[in-house]
């Protein structure tokens, strides 16, 4: 992807497009997508390659912001645990908005460790393991299976009508020791 300031704005433009569709429940083509995105269908297969992609793409910086969020409510002293469940939370509120987004991300298989938004899961648990300063032989297989588990418990619990607090409270206490440490000083 080029760096080229216009070829950012408009990948932006479009994931503003998606996520606004997606909250009508309209995202159902590229071209009503690119329309909405004041973009042309080049110019959206120029930054990605399906629907599903752009979905994907769309939370993946959603849930890019929420851990930046966690990271600098940790660093305006924020107890870890307060911080992780506020961002637990913040993520059912973002599978509640937008269902259709989230089938679409779902439906999207980058030919990573997982396939959808359980990806972006783990890369997101990924950044945490390396924060928590832990060594492991067995890191990859710890962070695949706390990413993986972590995504049922909120996918599930964002299909019900439980608060997103306590949906976000019980998916952390489920979460392994090192993803629930206290701050490091």
């Amino acid at each position: 992807m080029s760096s080229d300031p216009r070829s950012k704005r408009s990948r932006q433009q479009i994931l503003d497009a998606v996520h606004r569709q997606a909250r009508a429940g309209e995202l159902t083509s590229i071209s009503s997508l690119s329309a909405a995105a004041g973009v042309t269908r080049a110019t959206f297969y120029n930054h990605f390659d399906t629907i599903e992609e752009a979905a994907w793409f769309a939370i993946h910086d959603n849930f890019d912001h929420i851990l930046e969020r966690a990271f600098e409510d940790r660093r305006r002293g924020i107890s870890f645990e307060a911080a992780g469940v506020e961002s637990l939370r913040l993520i059912v509120e973002v599978f509640r908005s937008a269902p259709q987004l989230v089938r679409l991300a779902d439906a999207y298989d980058n030919g990573a460790d997982l396939t959808g938004i359980a990806e972006i899961f783990r890369a997101q648990t990924a950044i945490v393991w390396v924060d928590s300063g832990r060594e492991s032989a067995t890191a990859e297989v710890e962070i695949t299976y706390a990413a993986a588990g972590l995504y049922a418990v909120l996918a599930i619990g964002a299909r019900g009508e439980d608060d997103p607090q306590d949906i976000a409270r019980v998916a952390h206490a489920q979460l392994p020791e090192w993803m629930r440490q206290p701050d490091r000083g």
